[in-house]
């Protein structure tokens, strides 16, 4: 496949993060570019006894499953004092997420690769979201017009602790739909060697993504000993509550928005047998985890001793992987990027190193009847975001078809109606219904007129609704503006679609095409077939 730029200027695509990137934090360092001089420095800046203890954890998250040569490499250049880290993160959906994960998995790789020299090497890491519990958001994989689910029995736990059993009715269910087509079978014996009896999710997330991708580091930082190293950071919010006093809501209160992430004093959870509860600031030094309560010293002596029971929510968790990795960018999408943003002050205040904040490449992945298709609708000058209500009206005004709102001849029949009846008081709700009849029937007859239309433009329909069905999922189904094919279509579609995971193209057209010296520009991108132009 061909990795081909595209221009995202009048496109929805990530519209609000951009806003805010361009207007509000727009002389930001953490939109900076990156350079040889802020790698360095944040290399020499990573305590020795940091990256030992980050490599160490790693060889052992690995020992099971063993390393591929490509880990292996990375993780021997990791051990170097001159090494720094570039990061992603998600959580541990089924069957490894929808394509956007894998593409930020592989961009972080393409990033890597361009800014690492024998001196300074540069390591890809993939954070696995191990201590989230919203179960619900990562249960489902849907393919086929199906979607298949693992049973809701594990409400409240960390999701890295879930065993693998629970996904084998999964897997099992989708290969007696599709294991017999050729690619699908390849991907769901991936998928049947990841989730092994006797491991968790986080072990087969491992599992997966070294399949898919074998030179990314997957990172599971619920490890004692990387808690540990994260010690000031628990001390710092469960004493003066910072990340609460350091918030800014006036970037997204200007924009009549609200900010990503409503923070409350305590950004921490209490994680205990797998389960992960909520940890509530009650004020005077007294904390509150579900029925238990605690002092702040109780708390303090945690940290010291138990610090694996504690756990960041959403806004403090990059703080916590900045804590540990000697990293220089995190990419992620708009959402996550909001998040980030929202750090600025934080960081700023607990002058932390200030890593890069990268808006991840979106990309669009085109089969080839898909793109003859395109094609063929070229002389339309159709935009690619055009809703399926938006197309049906243009096409319709272009061949002079009636307006559905408008209805003259009801109009006309009114007025003449009124000047010869209008006089007969008593003939008033007749005339009404009357003119209620006349409207309905000229209703349906314009209705009539308008498919006559869409039937004459039976070719280019055909064509379009088969563009919409595999880059704008949902969209035929339901007749509106459907999802963006990279928030639904996972591993299986890719294999389904072109027999293969074209990972490496893409890959290799993130290094050719992305440039982070001068800022960090958002890259908008087509995957296209061979024939493609």
């Amino acid at each position: 496949m061909k990795f081909h730029p595209q221009s995202h200027e009048e496109t929805p695509i990530a519209r609000r993060v951009l806003a805010l990137r361009e207007e509000v934090f727009s002389g930001s360092p953490h939109l900076q570019g990156l350079s040889d001089a802020f790698l360095e420095a944040r290399a020499a800046g990573y305590p020795a006894e940091a990256r030992t203890a980050v490599v160490a954890v790693l060889r052992d998250q690995y020992a099971a499953q063993g390393l591929t040569e490509h880990q292996e490499a990375q993780l021997r250049v990791l051990a170097q004092p001159g090494a720094v880290t570039m990061t992603c993160g998600h959580q541990l959906v089924l069957g490894g997420g929808p394509l956007y994960v894998h593409s930020k998995i592989r961009e972080v790789a393409a990033l890597s690769a361009q800014w690492k020299v024998p001196a300074r090497p540069v390591v890809s890491i993939f954070w696995m979201a191990t201590e989230d519990h919203d179960v619900e958001e990562i249960r489902h994989i849907s393919f086929g017009g199906k979607r298949y689910s693992m049973p809701l029995a594990y409400e409240g736990w960390a999701t890295g602790c879930i065993p693998s059993e629970a996904v084998l009715p999964v897997i099992a269910a989708i290969e007696k739909d599709w294991g017999a087509h050729g690619a699908m079978a390849e991907q769901i014996h991936i998928l049947k060697a990841s989730y092994l009896p006797g491991e968790t999710l986080a072990d087969a997330t491992r599992r997966m993504m070294a399949h898919w991708h074998p030179t990314v580091l997957c990172l599971d930082a619920s490890d004692a000993r990387l808690k540990a190293l994260a010690s000031d950071l628990w001390k710092d919010e469960i004493q003066h509550q910072r990340m609460f006093l350091a918030q800014n809501d006036a970037p997204w209160t200007a924009q009549g928005w609200k900010p990503p992430v409503d923070v409350k004093p305590s950004t921490l959870f209490l994680l205990e047998g797998g389960r992960r509860t909520r940890l509530d600031y009650l004020g005077s030094r007294k904390w509150q985890a579900g029925s238990l309560q605690m002092e702040e010293d109780a708390l303090l002596a945690r940290v010291e001793t138990q610090p694996v029971t504690l756990s960041p929510n959403a806004i403090l968790r990059p703080v916590y992987q900045e804590c540990i990795l000697p990293n220089v960018l995190y990419a992620g999408g708009a959402g996550e990027m909001e998040y980030w943003l929202q750090l600025i002050p934080y960081f700023q205040q607990r002058q932390m190193p200030a890593v890069r904040m990268h808006l991840r490449t979106s990309l669009e992945w085109w089969p080839s009847k898909s793109w003859r298709m395109w094609q063929k609708l070229a002389p339309h000058k159709l935009s690619y975001h055009s809703t399926i209500s938006e197309v049906r009206e243009a096409w319709l005004r272009e061949e002079g078809a009636p307006d559905s709102g408008e209805q003259p001849v009801t109009d006309s029949i009114r007025a003449l109606v009124e000047k010869e009846y209008g006089k007969y008081s008593d003939l008033e709700r007749s005339v009404d219904a009357w003119l209620k009849r006349i409207s309905r029937e000229e209703g349906r007859m314009r209705e009539r007129a308008r498919r006559a239309v869409l039937r004459m433009q039976r070719e280019r329909w055909e064509a379009f609704l088969a563009v919409k069905s595999t880059q704008f999922p949902g969209s035929v189904e339901s007749g509106g503006a459907g999802t963006m094919q990279e928030r639904t279509w996972t591993a299986l579609d890719l294999a389904y679609q072109f027999g293969q995971l074209p990972f490496d193209a893409m890959e290799e057209g993130l290094i050719t095409h992305l440039d982070l010296h001068d800022g960090m520009p958002f890259l908008w991108a087509w995957m296209l077939p061979e024939s493609g132009e």
